[in-house]
């Protein structure tokens, strides 16, 4: 499976920054009794040729600074910055088109910043971006944190052109169904810890309760009867691509012994693994997992790895505009005294600051940021 979102990106970035972040900070002394300010650093621009209905810039602006504003006024640590400026930057999407039924209000983001002061030849300096530790609210984007979506190749230029729209239309199906990660605490109704691997402490969903759930239980004969439908396309397709490489490999004089040709397989494994589920077993709510007890598929009934699941388009409410708030999803990073003090020696004696501003901020509250009728 694949997971495809232009986010991805920025954080392929991170342990580069890491790295210059480490080396930066085992050179200069901090100054954490230095008072810091608390400053808007804003993103959003027009999108011209893009229309969305509803949105304008004044409308969202105000919606992230109210949000923000929230934020400070709960969380001590940016209220009167110390150590550091806080650094808020906004940005909307607003290029971005509503397509997909897994969308609906426009895409924001907020973000915290821990711009620290250090001193360098005797003079006070300021971090920037590359050498400063922060944290990034997404609005309106559900999912991006908490599902890998279900992916495989696509149509290739050279494969059979009359395969093409078959081999296309297989996949999208395929791309409507998601594994997603299991909830690990209810902070307050609306208010979701989701696991996550790695450095964070999991993903806050912060949403309207009164509405549906995101996401739709599969059904393990669901998901196997969709997997199937493409990789046999996929399968037409290699078998006919296997047959040229064979004819060119006969222009060559290489004739590989018959019964040890590598004839595309994949479906034929994939369709023994369906075949082998029991009726009742295709009826019980599909898992995914990567090792090799799940087999190629990835799929099991066991509950052995992340649930296999759809979007549920009826999670938003479309009756509010769609600069209305209605999702955010936090990575979520508070620390212990023990994890705050272990992070000062890896860092050259820096302060936690996101871990500290975590620590501080009534998580179980954020649902008032939702918009609701």
């Amino acid at each position: 499976m694949k997971r495809i979102n232009i986010f991805k990106y920025l954080f392929l970035a991170i342990p580069l920054q890491l790295l210059t972040f480490i080396s930066f900070s085992q050179n200069f002394p901090y100054q954490p009794d230095k008072p810091g300010k608390f400053i808007f650093d804003t993103h959003l621009d027009k999108c011209t040729g893009v229309d969305v209905k509803g949105v304008d810039v004044t409308t969202v602006q105000n919606k992230l600074i109210s949000m923000v504003e929230w934020v400070r006024m709960n969380d001590p640590i940016i209220d009167q910055p110390v150590g550091f400026d806080a650094i808020v930057g906004l940005t909307a999407l607003f290029c971005d088109k509503i397509k997909r039924q897994e969308d609906f209000g426009m895409r924001s983001i907020f973000g915290f910043s821990f711009y620290h002061f250090y001193i360098e030849n005797g003079v006070s300096c300021r971090a920037n971006g590359n050498t400063s530790h922060s944290t990034e609210i997404f609005v309106n984007n559900p999912i991006y944190y908490i599902s890998t979506r279900f992916d495989e190749a696509e149509f290739k230029t050279d494969d059979p052109p009359h395969l093409k729209q078959p081999l296309e239309k297989a996949r999208e199906n395929l791309r409507k169904y998601y594994t997603t990660a299991p909830v690990i605490k209810e902070f307050a109704p609306g208010v979701r810890l989701y696991e996550e691997g790695g450095w964070f402490k999991g993903t806050l969903l912060v949403f309207n309760p009164d509405r549906p759930e995101i996401w739709i239980p599969v059904t393990v004969k669901e998901i196997m009867e969709v997997k199937l439908a493409y990789y046999k396309v996929k399968h037409e397709i290699d078998s006919i691509n296997y047959e040229k490489m064979v004819a060119v490999w006969a222009k060559m004089n290489f004739n590989p012994d018959p019964d040890r040709k590598m004839r595309p397989q994949l479906y034929q494994a994939i369709k023994q693994e369906f075949e082998n589920f029991t009726a009742d077993e295709l009826n019980l709510p599909a898992w995914s997992c990567p090792s090799e007890a799940c087999g190629i598929s990835t799929i099991n009934s066991r509950g052995e790895g992340r649930a296999v699941v759809k979007f549920n388009p009826a999670c938003w409410d479309r009756s509010l505009p769609v600069t209305a708030i209605q999702y955010l999803s936090w990575q979520y990073r508070p620390e212990t005294e023990e994890e705050l003090e272990k992070f000062k020696p890896r860092n050259g004696g820096l302060t936690d600051f996101v871990g500290l501003f975590f620590n501080n901020l009534p998580v179980e509250k954020l649902g008032v940021l939702i918009d609701k009728k």
